[in-house]
């Protein structure tokens, strides 16, 4: 009898196992955060907790909404804040994750993990589970950002699958929950930090910049970054590192992203609406070229992950006078991912992205969305999804903003001058 193939782009439905959720809750809670991660304390106020509880509980449904600055660590913030609030909460993950193998899946699947496989039955399961009171939590930003300071372009499926069980039963109140955290070091980490531009100058093959100060290295480091990205791109304004000034750095890379974003919407097509709705488009095309072109979907791929590596460092999120240690670390962190992924040190770093020493996370909850009474009242829906879109997003930065404000403190001594500051905008 032949086997089946196991098939990664197959939908199963979670089958949640107790046992093996509130086990994985206990072992993350005081294994991974606090040693394999460097997160010994999260901070979830009282008064916090309690807003989340008020609307995660039986006759009600709650789709919990957080912000997504990193891979792993969000998710095993995920599962902390579950723990404390219904450990039974569904969760949506990437299809490569939850189905990258059969016995990966099978533990997957047992804690409740919703892969979102195209065109599977996701969304119908949340909003069976929704309604169940025990919260589903699905990231809006789809894809981890790597800003700790900045919520970027929403796509709208939470918002469609709490519109949708709003309808299913008469009464049934339904919350979109705002949720956000925010990790800050617990003191000085520049010569961590250092130690991280070390490694990634030897696996560049540059010189070593040692010792200037840090922000210098770090700019050192960017130019050096973008000047290999322009060179492995055939860019006509292609520069060495040592040629490129302080001052006209965003100028050039921006130049040089638009330039390569032209070039592959030329070939699939332009996508309406924001940089992300675009960048979801060239996905899709370039997903369907590789059953007729596999080699070129594979080069357009990696020119794809590249634009969007470059939008992740721009004017607008590091233009400042001066640079956190958090900012340089973030950036650090989400170039060595783009760059560096061969060998057994990178690929367990791809895996587990550590950062370079503990951090603190703090986690607070803005006022909740009530869809059952503020978006009830008739209209047009696909005006009144998008307003309710905008006020998630509107909550999320304002809870974020807020959170800036309240660690500035334990931050602020640690700033470094922005070499990049100031230039052509």
């Amino acid at each position: 009898m032949a086997r089946c193939r196991f098939d990664p782009l197959a939908y199963v439905d979670p089958q949640p196992s107790p046992a093996i959720i509130h086990a994985l809750g206990f072992v993350n809670r005081w294994f991974i955060l606090p040693i394999a991660l460097r997160i010994p304390h999260v901070d979830l106020p009282a008064e916090d907790l309690a807003r989340l509880r008020a609307v995660v509980r039986p006759g009600a449904a709650a789709f919990v909404a957080p912000n997504h600055p990193e891979f792993m660590t969000d998710w095993m913030l995920d599962k902390e804040v579950s723990r404390r609030v219904s450990p039974l909460m569904a969760h949506w993950a990437s299809y490569e994750i939850v189905n990258i193998a059969k016995i990966p899946q099978w533990l997957w699947l047992r804690n409740n993990l919703i892969a979102n496989a195209p065109g599977g039955g996701g969304r119908a399961y949340s909003v069976r589970w929704a309604r169940t009171g025990r919260g589903v939590l699905l990231h809006p930003e789809g894809t981890p950002t790597w800003r700790g300071e900045r919520i970027g372009p929403l796509v709208p499926g939470v918002v469609q699958m709490a519109w949708e069980t709003r309808h299913t039963q008469a009464g049934l109140p339904v919350y979109v929950v705002p949720l956000v955290w925010k990790l800050h070091f617990l003191g000085d980490v520049s010569a961590a930090l250092a130690r991280e531009i070390d490694y990634m100058e030897r696996r560049l093959g540059v010189p070593h910049q040692a010792p200037a100060p840090l922000e210098q290295r770090f700019a050192g480091l960017q130019k050096e970054v973008l000047a290999v990205s322009l060179a492995r791109h055939g860019a006509p304004e292609a520069k060495r590192a040592g040629e490129i000034a302080d001052h006209e750095f965003f100028a050039l890379q921006a130049a040089h992203a638009a330039r390569l974003l032209g070039e592959l919407e030329s070939r699939h097509g332009r996508s309406a609406g924001d940089e992300a709705r675009r960048f979801h488009g060239l996905r899709r095309a370039i997903h369907a070229q590789a059953a007729t072109d596999a080699g070129a979907a594979c080069r357009d791929r990696r020119t794809l992950m590249e634009i969007e590596r470059l939008h992740r460092f721009t004017r607008t999120d590091y233009g400042g006078p001066t640079l956190t240690q958090e900012q340089i670390g973030e950036t650090l962190k989400q170039t060595r991912l783009a760059l560096f992924t061969r060998g057994l040190r990178d690929g367990l770093h791809g895996v587990l992205p550590v950062a370079v020493a503990p951090r603190i996370a703090r986690i607070r909850v803005p006022e909740p969305i009530a869809v059952h009474t503020a978006f009830a009242r008739g209209g047009e829906e696909a005006a009144e999804q998008d307003a309710l879109l905008a006020l998630l997003a509107g909550r999320l930065q304002g809870a974020l903003d807020g959170l800036r404000t309240e660690i500035a403190p334990d931050v602020d001594p640690f700033r470094r001058p922005n070499p990049f500051a100031g230039g052509p905008v």
